[in-house]
Parts: structure tokens; sequence; C-alpha cells
């Protein structure tokens, strides 16, 4: 099992250099990479976050929601513990739903600007490569068997060596216009104590939200 981390780690590595050494810009370093591949793999994750908050706002037109029925049972839990109910108990649940609510506005700025970022790559293969692999989370050899058939008209078909490169070079493109646009700035490796010397990624939510 160790061994099988240890080769995925080794691969992730060499597939960040070759990504930087075909970059057009010198300030585009392993870091930037590796938070844009972290943000491309998390991209559909984050869609369903957004949707599924957007069915339970929906809901709660129509009635009690889930959310309010697990508000309600912290609430009778604090009753069976003889706990006194106070103001503090509905103060607490705005500040939660706010929360909730600024991360989904976060994510939908997030998962926006990466959807533009790859539908404004002019490469049509490297384009498709990256809609295929990101934004519909399709499986490497899935997406890759896609574009060697050239099932799209105007994209023809291109071998499997021809779509590792593609895949290579759009992810320079994003990682680029990520970092020129500023997004991976809420992108962060913490490598604080407790972490692994690799650092932990996840993203900041801006103060201003």
């Amino acid at each position: 099992m160790n061994q099988v981390i240890t080769l995925k780690k080794n691969s992730d590595a060499e597939d960040t250099q070759k990504i930087i050494q075909i970059t057009f810009f010198d300030d585009i370093n392993e870091e930037d990479i590796r938070k844009t591949k972290w943000l491309l793999d998390r991209y559909t994750d984050m869609i369903d976050i957004c949707r599924n908050y957007e069915i339970a706002m929906s809901e709660m037109e129509n009635g009690l929601s889930a959310y309010d029925l697990l508000s309600a049972e912290g609430s009778v839990g604090k009753r069976e513990t003889g706990q006194e109910l106070t103001a503090d108990v509905t103060a607490n649940t705005v500040i939660l739903k706010d929360k909730r609510e600024a991360n989904y506005k976060f994510y939908l700025a997030i998962t926006n600007i990466v959807k533009g970022v790859i539908n404004n790559i002019r490469d049509p293969h490297e384009g498709l490569t990256a809609k295929l692999l990101f934004l519909e989370g399709k499986k490497y050899l899935k997406a890759q068997n896609y574009m060697e058939k050239g099932y799209k008209k105007d994209v023809p078909g291109i071998s499997a060596t021809t779509f590792a490169d593609k895949r290579l070079r759009a992810i320079s493109k994003i990682a680029t216009s990520l970092k020129v646009n500023r997004t991976l700035d809420f992108v962060v490796i913490d490598y604080g104590r407790g972490r692994n010397k690799e650092g932990e990624i996840g993203l900041r939510l801006p103060e201003m939200m």
C-alpha cells in the first residue's frame, strides 16, 4: 500500500514538472500547478455542493427543511440534558446559515471562473480535453478514448500520446489564467505542524464574504 502511494506521489511530481516545462511564463511554479490540479479535481464536487444547496433552499420555500429539522433536534437535545434554551440557539442557527450561504457563493464564483477559463482555451483539442476531464469529470482513459474516436466533427481524433500532451498544455494554460486573475490566491497549501511534508491543500474563504 505504501509503495502504491509513493509511486502515485512520484507520478504526480513528474506530471507537475512536465507542465511547468511547457508554460510560457516564468512565474508559474510547482505550487501553482499543484493548486490548479487540486482545484480542477474538485470542480465537480463543488458543482454538486452548489446544486444541493439550491435544492435545499428551494425546499425551504415549501415547508420545513432538513436543516431546520437538524436545528430542532439540537434544541430537543438541550432540553433533555436539563439545559435551558436561550436566544443563543437562534443566533447560532443564523450564523450557521449565513456561513453556509457564504460557502455556496464562494464555490459558485470559483466554479464559474474555472468553467470560463476552460471555455476560453483556443486550441480545440486542449479545450475539449479539459472539458471532458475537469468539467464533466470523465476518467482519463474514457476521455482519451473519446478523443481518439473523434466524436465531434469539428475536432478530429488524436492519438493517446497527443491526448496526454494536450492535457498537460491545457493545465498549463488554466494555471496561468487562474494565477493572473488571482483565483489561486484562494487555494492554500498548509505546511503547518501535524501536516505531511507536501502540505495539505484547501480553499480559504475571502474575508469580505
